[in-house]
This record gives structure tokens, C-alpha cells and sequence, in this order.
């Protein structure tokens, strides 16, 4: 099954669980007449959007699990956490227009019935509905619209566990209280397993997965600090994970200074390797404080997640494009290209001056000994912008004729593949290291 088939299916499981309420209460519901007219129409979506926003609210648990057989079928964990991301979005507005349609049941006809939907009353069941929307609201709100340091995001996104109880025990009580009609038979034991889905996924990630699946230990063998950034190689206390270049890891640092969060960082090493380099840009709240780190510090390290790697396709004339920090995992990837003489690589990494051309020394003496690899480095200050595709096409010749691996800030690939996309790359033919986990 390849890659399409696989994240088709993925799609097509996800739609077709969400929509299990919707079959539940046109088949096994109230008679379809309960539908017609304003009243029945309003109500009818009311309970559609809430029972499908909750399902949808209870797989966003699921995919955050990061269990090994949903990134098989994504193609990595970056791409599970967009997916998340789309369907957590579409819970939310889903949740958010559960009592909207209900209110509008009532409007204008009786008001004060349709106050009881939207503000606090003797009905505990609407009440723990409120506690979870208002939830919802404040940690998007959260998301969006404010700077908070990443572990405290982190922390404040725990407690959707708690958002989505609220919603729960509101799904259980509302039918014997405030609703009056039978939603669908076996109402309670479809709530029931949606519940306990989206509980154990919730408490598999935050309280379990560490105590079940331990992740390796490595320790601190050097780091190397210029200007902004840090490169660090770390050797394995024990066992090394099996891991390809292009993939990348979830790193704990053992340091008193330094935040206990686990953070993401792309393997900049080969395949196989029994030490790990990664290479960390001082960009946030936590990378800044990378000076405190210590060679013997020990490391936690989960992973590896990703398909990010060239050998995954079939095309071996492949264009690499990096903008910035970006270049980290084609460094690795590069290190394989002795051993891979039937592949033909461009890799182009635009920076916006010399000293972010990071790996600058290392890919040009690599240029010039393999006739398979080329290096095209693109200094935006001299240049006096980012590369684009006519850039390319100049030295690269025919587009169409290649596969394009991609990684940088998210600006930067969502401009550069629209314009592959607009010269007339398949998509399929285009791969981007896309994780980006708040």
C-alpha cells in the first residue's frame, strides 16, 4: 500500500467514525418527520454537531498518542499533527455550534428556555456543557493569540483531558435533564466508548507512555556553539535507537538549568550512526538557555519519528531546498550520498547571510568530490532575496523531471511548494519536514 493509499484510508477511517452519530440518529433515532420544520431542523443539527464534535475531540487524543502504526499511515508524525491540528479545529467550531443550533430552536419563540443553553442553571448537565466550551475557547485563545513560554503552552494543553470530561459527563446527563426526547437508542453506550476512547488516549499520553516504553539514554559527548547556534553529539548509555537521517527525535535534557519538556529536533547525523548530532538554533524560551548544557549531561531521547528521507522514493533525480536551520536533516541525508551513487542531488539552502549557511564547509568539499551531489548555496543578503523556483530551473533545468524534499520555516515551503505546484509538480512529488507541534 503506498503512501496516497495509506493516508487515504487514514482520512476515510477518521470521516467515516466521526459520522457514526449521524448514522446512529437517522437510523436508530427519532422518526426522520422529527427533522422537519424549524424546531426539528435546529435540534436535529444541534445534536449532530455536539456528537460529532466529540468524537472528533476524542481521535485528536488518539493521534496524539504517537504510537507507531498511525504514523505509517500519515507518513510520519509531522504529518499525524497536521492532521490533528484540521480535526481538532473542526471539533472545536463543531462543539462551539452544538448549542448555537440549539438556542436557535427556541428563538424568538421562548426565550427563557433558550438562556437555559447558554448561561449557568439548576441543569448540571448544561452546566459542565458551558465548562467545556468556555475551555475550549480560552486554550485556543491561548494558542493563537498569545506568547507564552512552550512548556507553559504545554502545560495549559493538558488540561483538555479535564475539557473533555466536562464534555463527557455534559453528553451523559443532558438526555435525563434539559433534552426530553431520546436522542438514539444506544445513545449511553455510544457516549460511553467515545468517552473512554478519548479518556485512556489522553491518559496513555500524559501518564503512561513514559513508564511503558522507555526511551533511550545518551549523554553529552561534545558541543560545538557558534554565534547562535549549538551542535551537540550524543553518544548511547546503553542500546542507540535504529534510526534514518532525515528523521527526527523528541530530546529531554537532564539539566537543572534547563526546562525537563521534551522538545523536537531533526537528526543532522547518517543512518545508523551510533551517535546522534542534532543542530539547535537559539530561536525560543528554551533553545536560549542551551549554553547551560554540559558535555556528560545525560539525555532522553524518544523517537525516531518522521519519513522525511530520500531513499523512500523512487525518483533518485531529487532537488534538496533549505531555508535557514533548515538544513539539519539534509546533513545526514548528504553523509549517505558516497554510498548512493545512483541518486543525482541538487541541494539548495538559502540563508540571510554567510555565517547561517550552516554546514557551509563540510557540503562544498562534498560537492566537489561527488559527481552525484551538488551544492548550491544562496546567501540572501548578497543576493538580495530568497531563491525561488526560476532560480532553480535556471541551474536545474527541467522541474518536471525531479522529486523535491523541502524544509524550513513554514512560510517558506508553503511559498516554495505553491510555486512547484504552479509549474506544474505533482504534489505527490513534493516532501516537506512539516513538524510544527503547537
Amino acid at each position: 500500500m503506498n503512501k496516497e493509499v495509506r493516508k487515504t484510508f487514514g482520512w476515510s477511517a477518521i470521516i467515516f467514525i466521526s459520522l457514526i452519530p449521524v448514522f446512529l440518529l437517522f437510523f436508530a433515532g427519532p422518526e426522520t418527520t422529527d427533522f422537519a420544520g424549524y424546531s426539528g431542523i435546529t435540534q436535529g443539527l444541534g445534536e449532530i454537531a455536539g456528537l460529532v464534535g466529540i468524537t472528533m475531540f476524542a481521535l485528536t487524543f488518539v493521534l496524539s498518542t504517537r504510537i507507531k502504526w498511525i504514523e505509517d499511515i500519515f507518513g510520519g508524525l509531522d504529518k499525524v499533527y497536521i492532521v490533528h491540528g484540521i480535526l481538532g479545529g473542526t471539533a472545536l467550531i463543531l462543539i462551539l455550534s452544538h448549542p448555537i443550533f440549539l438556542v436557535l430552536k427556541y428563538v424568538p419563540i421562548y426565550l427563557p428556555l433558550a438562556a437555559t443553553y447558554l448561561l449557568p442553571s439548576l441543569y448540571w448537565a448544561v452546566n459542565f456543557g458551558i465548562i467545556a466550551v468556555l475551555g475550549l475557547i480560552a486554550l485556543l485563545f491561548i494558542t493563537l493569540f498569545t506568547k507564552v513560554k512552550y512548556h507553559t503552552w504545554k502545560f495549559t494543553h493538558e488540561f483538555l483531558g479535564l475539557v473533555f470530561i466536562f464534555a463527557a459527563l455534559h453528553a451523559f446527563l443532558v438526555r435525563g435533564s434539559i433534552s426530553k426526547d431520546y436522542i438514539f437508542h444506544g445513545y449511553y453506550l455510544y457516549i460511553a466508548v467515545i468517552s473512554a476512547i478519548g479518556i485512556l488516549a489522553f491518559s496513555y499520553s500524559l501518564f503512561l507512555k513514559n513508564r511503558l516504553m522507555k526511551n533511550a539514554v545518551y549523554s553529552i559527548l561534545k558541543i560545538e556553539h557558534k554565534k547562535d547556534m549549538w551542535t551537540i553529539e550524543m553518544s548511547p548509555e546503553h542500546k542507540p535507537i535504529d534510526y534514518k537521517s532525515g528523521q527526527f527525535i523528541f530530546v529531554r535534557f537532564y539539566n537543572e538549568k534547563l526546562s525537563k519538556e521534551a522538545h523536537p529536533f531533526s537528526i543532522a547525523s547518517k543512518s545508523g550512526s551510533k551517535n546522534i548530532r542534532i543542530i539547535v538554533k537559539a530561536l525560543g524560551d528554551f533553545t536560549k538557555d542551551l549554553e547551560e548544557l554540559k558535555v556528560g549531561d545525560k539525555v532522553s531521547v524518544e523517537g525516531p519519528y518522521g519519513r522525511f528521507n530520500f531513499k523512500n522514493q523512487e525518483n533518485k533525480n531529487q532537488v534538496w531546498i533549505a531555508a535557514g536551520i533548515g538544513i539539519t536533516p539534509f546533513l545526514g541525508m548528504v553523509e549517505e550520498l558516497e554510498s548512493s551513487p545512483n541518486f543525482k542531488i541538487e541541494l539548495y539552502h538559502t540563508a540571510k547571510d554567510q555565517s547561517e549557511l550552516i554546514g557551509y564547509d563540510f557540503l562544498s568539499l562534498l560537492s566537489s568530490k561527488l559527481k552525484s551531489f551538488r551544492y548550491i548555496p544562496w546567501n540572501s543578503k548578497e543576493k538580495g532575496r530568497r531563491i525561488d523556483t526560476k532560480d532553480i530551473s535556471q541551474v536545474s533545468g527541467n522541474l518536471k523531471e525531479k522529486d523535491f524534499f523541502l524544509c524550513g520555516p513554514e512560510n517558506f515551503k508553503e511559498d516554495m511548494i505553491e510555486q512547484l505546484t504552479n509549474r506544474g509538480i505533482k504534489k505527490s512529488h513534493i516532501h516537506e519536514e512539516a513538524f510544527n507541534f503547537r
